[in-house]
């Protein structure tokens, strides 16, 4: 089996202590019996709204994935544009140009100037949004059914034909500025950025998705644009759409609006593989807070590993999970009561994110003092502990 590794990140009133340390196993013994379990759960669980075994997934001939789901339960229809590019992409000095990126391709296109790519939306009785992670940039929009068509237009529009004005660099760059300063309001996201930064050191995961302020400072309007050009095309995008549709001619439509688009090969995922962690790491990370946080940080497996699904069945042993959904909220979903760690402290979390590569397993919480930090970190140690040695209780995994 991996011997994954463990990270920890404390905190407290003015001071936050990031501590990474070479630990056990905490993958559980008897993967196949978990991964096993972890069908059933999905087997037994209760039914969702959305009937996800009626998808249609086919790929374009130049490389674009597409996913139809028709539902005519709801007068309406949702459409989200993945590509498979995020901050895992960047390279040292020019670390957040994919969330760069994202703040422009909500500003103008060849058909739709002048901020139409979300007025139009607006003006259909819509809505949309849109993120950046280590692994992908993702746009979503809902609106009436009616209106799908703009939505495809929008998605087509900005995978070809992004009008990125210099003019608007100095105003995103002021708007991403802003919003990093926001996150450095909230110390779990500050703790988390720490922990990555130690955890990792040399797998591009280690930088934060905004980027550094230096980098953000010094990004150009030909920096934006190669990005662009580089990354965004058919075969690093999943386009899906889930709705009141007629799938036979949604599918025509969407081969007539990207079919064109020409293959190229898609963005290879980082080569650089992570070494293995000799011994323990620990840092001090600073501030102003009231209140004192941990994190505890294992190495996990990511999506097309093996033990990825032993691992989402041991999260739900542990502590409940939403499963692969980024529902687990920012930076932890709160333990479930009846969970192995409820009551290790009294707002214990965990998180784990669904990723391309190996990334992290996390437990978080709230302490008051050192004793109390000291505690914690026995009490989670020892409920974590049977499972490197046994299966765990069936009617846990039922």
């Amino acid at each position: 089996m991996v011997s994954w590794r463990l990270f920890r990140i404390t905190g407290c009133n003015d001071l936050n202590i990031a501590i990474v340390r070479t630990a056990a196993r905490l993958n559980v013994r008897l993967g196949r019996l978990l991964t096993t379990a972890f069908l059933c759960l999905l087997a037994t669980a209760p039914q969702a709204a959305l009937e996800l075994g009626n998808a249609e997934r086919h790929v374009l001939d130049n490389g674009m994935t597409v996913i139809l789901l028709e539902d005519r339960n709801f007068p309406v229809v949702s459409v989200q544009m993945v590509y498979k590019v995020g901050a895992r992409n960047e390279v040292t000095g020019k670390t957040g140009l994919a969330h760069f990126l994202e703040h422009m391709a909500f500003r103008a296109t060849r058909a739709f100037p002048d901020t139409e790519v979300v007025s139009r939306i607006y003006a259909a009785g819509g809505e949309w949004h849109g993120y950046t992670w280590t692994d992908q940039t993702t746009y979503f929009a809902t609106a009436p059914k009616a209106e799908l068509d703009l939505l495809l237009q929008i998605e087509a529009e900005r995978m070809g034909h992004l009008k990125i004005d210099p003019a608007f660099i100095e105003a995103e760059r002021g708007a991403v500025l802003a919003e990093m300063h926001m996150y450095e309001n909230y110390p779990s996201s500050m703790l988390v950025d720490a922990l990555m930064f130690t955890s990792f050191l040399a797998h591009p995961y280690r930088n934060n998705t905004i980027g550094w302020e230096s980098d953000i400072n010094s990004v150009t309007h030909q920096d934006v644009v190669d990005f662009y050009e580089a990354h965004y095309h058919p075969a690093n995008a999943v386009l899906a759409v889930v709705g009141d549709f007629d799938t036979a001619a949604v599918r025509e439509r969407i081969e007539a609006l990207f079919g064109n688009f020409r293959q190229r090969p898609a963005t290879p995922l980082p080569h650089t593989i992570e070494p293995a962690q000799q011994g323990e790491r620990r840092v001090v990370v600073r501030g102003t807070a009231p209140g004192k946080r941990f994190v505890i940080g294992y190495r996990a497996p990511g999506v097309n590993h093996p033990d990825f699904a032993a691992f989402l069945v041991m999260q739900e042993v542990l502590a409940g999970s939403s499963g692969v959904s980024f529902l687990q909220n920012d930076w932890g979903t709160p333990a479930r009561e009846s969970s192995l760690l409820y009551g290790a402290t009294d707002d214990i979390t965990t998180w784990y994110p669904p990723s391309a590569q190996d990334y992290i397993f996390m437990i978080g919480g709230s302490i008051h003092d050192l004793q109390a930090e000291q505690n914690a970190e026995q009490a989670i140690e020892t409920r974590i502990a049977p499972l490197r040695e046994l299966a765990p209780e069936p009617t846990r995994v039922k």
